[in-house]
């Protein structure tokens, strides 16, 4: 294509869309404008026929101009339609797969003045004819198998019909299943194909996955959650232990069990306590009056009531109940009233303790800025089973101090206790029950 017939389709496309699409001449280039078809809202049919004008617009996300050489005028048509000089499908299709979307397109190496290069995506012309390719190999590989299944199969007689891959894997199915059910051993090979095959169908609505009682991981990832909290009760407070543990198995170095068992629960309460539909760390809290800057609540949350919960975390390790000295009696220690008298302080939170930037979801915003936020419930998570007392148990000491605990959580009227071995348990319960299978669209 010459300069003067490229000349000739501008200057259609300017009368039929009253817009100059020309930005610059140059010695070696032509700068012209990239556009997009904006489709009526209101689409009429006449007589069948459609009857509502499109309107077109200059780009402006990406590639609004491209940059070409006028030595190489014919390779425009791969990438721009010149009836309205949008971007060809294949050719944006491309540019999203290789994320080559910047402000300016160039189909040459030499940039007009005045261009940003940092601006402008120079087109890597052999992987796009690369991509052509296969497109043109993926389309013949098709045309065959359906001649393949048409021909052999007694499939899709019809030259209209359309033809899937049913026959096929149907006879493949013969060929690889054993006589007593049992399929031969994939390759690995064939074990990714699959497996990429499987997660596209499902991402494309193919197949969707079900989880009884909605949860929003796999049974595998849950088992791993359960499997960390575990490790983390068998923790002394060892620093030199609870560093190592911390940095393997969390990614984050901490230095105390309590610092831990936060970063756990940042990611993973929310998973434990489902009744919650917005969860947030500390960071959210502003430093109250009274308290030294550092001290702030653990967590809030929202359950799907749109009750506010503040939920203060301590250690797996810490003691709850102390024994009456010469007496077979059991009260609360001072590591659980301390606790306790903490997490009520915190109860008195009032909007003007919230930083809203960091409270991204909307609704939770508005809850708290119209004054609903009084008095909210507390929760605290404390200690575990086997540390529950500093004093020797056995079965029967166990079992009383199990009816104090159950005790306890009824002795507080807008506090709730629990140990930290329960979490986990209830998720490790539910998880024997859940049930995850793949159900057609």
């Amino acid at each position: 294509m010459t300069e003067e017939q490229l000349d000739t389709i501008l200057a259609n496309f300017a009368r039929n869309w009253s817009d100059e699409p020309i930005v610059g001449r140059y010695d070696d280039t032509i700068v012209i404008r990239l556009y997009t078809i904006k489709r009526a809202d209101n689409v009429v049919f006449q007589s069948g026929k459609r009857n509502t004008e499109d309107t077109i617009c200059q780009r402006s996300d990406f590639f609004t101009m491209v940059f070409v050489d006028k030595n190489q005028l014919d390779e425009l048509s791969k990438y721009v339609n010149l009836e309205n000089l949008t971007l060809e499908s294949k050719f944006r299709d491309f540019s999203k797969l290789q994320g080559i979307q910047k402000k300016f397109l160039s189909l040459t190496n030499i940039l007009p003045p005045d261009y940003s290069r940092d601006e402008t995506s120079i087109v890597d012309k052999s992987k796009f004819n690369n991509y052509l390719d296969h497109l043109n190999k993926v389309k013949k590989i098709k045309e065959k198998a359906t001649k393949i299944v048409r021909d052999k199969f007694n499939v899709g007689d019809n030259a209209q019909e359309k033809v899937d891959t049913s026959a096929i894997f149907a006879n493949v199915g013969y060929i690889v299943k054993g006589f007593e059910g049992k399929y031969i051993s994939l390759s690995k090979g064939d074990r990714t194909f699959i497996k990429k095959f499987m997660d596209d169908q499902i991402k494309d609505g193919a197949y969707r996955i079900t989880i009884k009682e909605t949860l929003p991981l796999y049974r595998e990832s849950i088992q791993e959650i359960i499997d960390l909290g575990k490790g983390l009760l068998k923790l002394t407070e060892n620093k030199i232990q609870v560093k190592s543990y911390s940095r393997k198995r969390l990614g984050e170095e901490r230095k105390t069990l309590e610092s831990c068992w936060q970063l756990y629960f940042e990611r993973y309460l929310q998973v434990m306590l489902m009744g919650y539909k917005d969860f947030y760390p500390q960071t959210v809290f502003k430093p109250m009056e009274g308290y030294d800057k550092e001290a702030r609540p653990d967590f809030l949350a929202v359950d799907i009531y749109n009750n506010v919960d503040i939920i203060e975390i301590k250690h797996h390790r810490t003691t709850i109940f102390r024994k009456e000295d010469g007496r077979d009696s059991y009260y609360p220690s001072h590591n659980l009233t301390k606790a306790i008298f903490q997490l009520n302080k915190y109860l008195d939170l009032r909007s003007e303790n919230i930083d809203y930037t960091k409270i991204t979801n909307e609704q939770t915003r508005s809850i708290i800025q119209n004054s609903n936020f009084y008095r909210p419930r507390g929760l605290l998570i404390i200690s575990s089973i086997d540390h529950i007392t500093a004093d020797r148990t056995d079965d029967e000491v166990s079992a009383r101090l199990e009816k104090e605990i159950r005790k306890l959580k009824t002795a507080y009227s807008n506090i709730d206790v629990m140990l930290f071995d329960e979490l986990i348990r209830n998720l490790e319960n539910y998880v024997a029950y859940l049930d995850i299978y793949l159900g057609e669209k």
